[in-house]
């Protein structure tokens, strides 16, 4: 190989690298992809089920409290309050998910859904509290 088709490969190389980071991520489909993942997971705990597709993201315990840690499409944490693990009441749960439901529809969770990582973004936890 000489070294034009090395640089000239490399340059080939470097413009598809371009073009996929210039490539922006669609919010309405990360936004399907998550309510989809919700629905799964809302479908699965009613079921009592102890594995989910994509991640389980609700595990109660005896005490009747439930850790909800809903992850991205891609499989990274989303975070909430700060943190990538939220606690709730059994009783409460419904709310809960309806509200991140509605948070996703609005596009509140799309600096999460669409960066390379959910790093420094954050769901306000006062957002799925019930009301």
């Amino acid at each position: 190989m000489s070294l034009k088709d090395a640089v000239e490969g490399a340059t080939s190389a470097v413009g598809s690298i371009t073009a996929v980071a210039a490539d922006p991520v669609d919010p309405n489909a990360e936004r399907s992809a998550l309510i989809d993942k919700l629905r799964q997971a809302r479908t699965a705990f009613d079921l009592n089920q102890s594995t989910q597709a994509g991640g389980q993201w609700l595990a109660a315990d005896d005490a009747g409290r439930v850790a909800f840690t809903p992850s991205r499409p891609d499989g990274q944490p989303m975070v909430i309050g700060g943190q990538a693990v939220t606690f709730w009441k059994v009783e409460e749960l419904p709310a809960v998910l309806n509200a991140f439901e509605e948070a996703i529809n609005a596009g509140e969770l799309d600096p999460q859904l669409t960066g390379s990582t959910p790093a420094g973004h954050s769901l306000p936890l006062e957002r799925l509290a019930p009301r």
